[in-house]
């Protein structure tokens, strides 16, 4: 039987912002998932959507499209924190015409027990889960992941999304819709007198990864700083700099080794 991955995403102390904040966020994030759910369409079995309260949840066709579905989310609402869980397996109750939240099986049972775990735990904001062992590996390269990209300000959240905008990781079997990423320009706010150029006529250069190599180099893009600096009126060190203190190659790097660990989610069972 076919194996999915669920996606499921709980907002941290939702109930500590007051009303009009928290419409504002709930708006902000129902305008995300609408582009994402267009730039991951071909990648969705049933759309990401809010399920109860302030959780959201979808169906993915992979385990790397949910968690590049989850990676671009969590940069776009930087830095608002969230709880976490994707689960492997799978999708035993299909209810055609209905919406995540109706259907079941063992891949919502491991998203659900990721999610809960991940609320529990002081280390992790997010897991996987997939019962085998190769979920420890897979968790720690996503907490180092996650650490480093809490760390940035957000002039560096912006320049990571605007690099994840003009050259998106794609994986095996994840299919983006590229021009809906350019929908996501409108999250990109530089707080002095850097403005992107609204023109959108401009191509997406997905990242290619290497699938024998022993290491992995794909995440970083030559000539990346130079075309920051022309696109936002400032100088290439400055950017240059903030690429660098931002971990940003690093990230990127990360995130192709958590893709490529994810290969493993047929290994020995816990």
């Amino acid at each position: 039987m076919k194996n999915y991955s669920v996606l499921m995403i709980d907002l941290k102390n939702s109930r500590s912002y007051s009303i009009q904040d928290r419409n504002n966020l709930q708006n902000s994030i129902l305008n995300s998932i609408k582009i994402l759910n267009k730039a991951f369409k071909n990648s969705i079995k049933k759309e990401v959507e809010f399920s109860a309260g302030d959780e959201i949840q979808g169906l993915f066709t992979s385990p790397h499209s949910a968690y590049l579905y989850y990676r671009l989310f969590s940069i776009i609402i930087f830095p608002i924190e969230i709880h976490s869980g994707i689960g492997y397996g799978t999708w035993d109750i299909v209810m055609d015409n209905e919406s995540s939240t109706a259907q079941d099986g063992t891949v919502y049972h491991n998203a659900r027990k990721a999610i809960d775990e991940a609320k529990k735990s002081l280390e992790y904001s997010v897991l996987f889960y997939s019962s085998n062992q190769n979920d420890l590996i897979v968790n720690s390269l996503i907490n180092s992941c996650n650490l480093l990209a809490f760390k940035q300000s957000k002039y560096q959240n912006n320049l990571m999304l605007l690099t994840e905008i003009l050259y998106p990781i794609v994986y095996d079997n994840t299919i983006l819709e590229t021009e809906a990423l350019k929908e996501l320009l409108e999250f990109i706010q530089f707080e002095k007198k850097e403005n992107l150029i609204l023109d959108t006529n401009f191509s997406i250069e997905p990242a290619q990864i290497e699938k024998e190599s022993f290491y992995i180099t794909e995440g970083k893009k030559r000539g990346l700083s130079t075309q920051f600096s022309k696109l936002l009126g400032v100088s290439r060190q400055s950017v240059e700099k903030a690429i660098k203190t931002g971990n940003i190659y690093d990230l990127r790097n990360l995130t192709i080794a958590i893709l490529k660990a994810m290969d493993n989610t047929q290994g020995e069972s816990l």
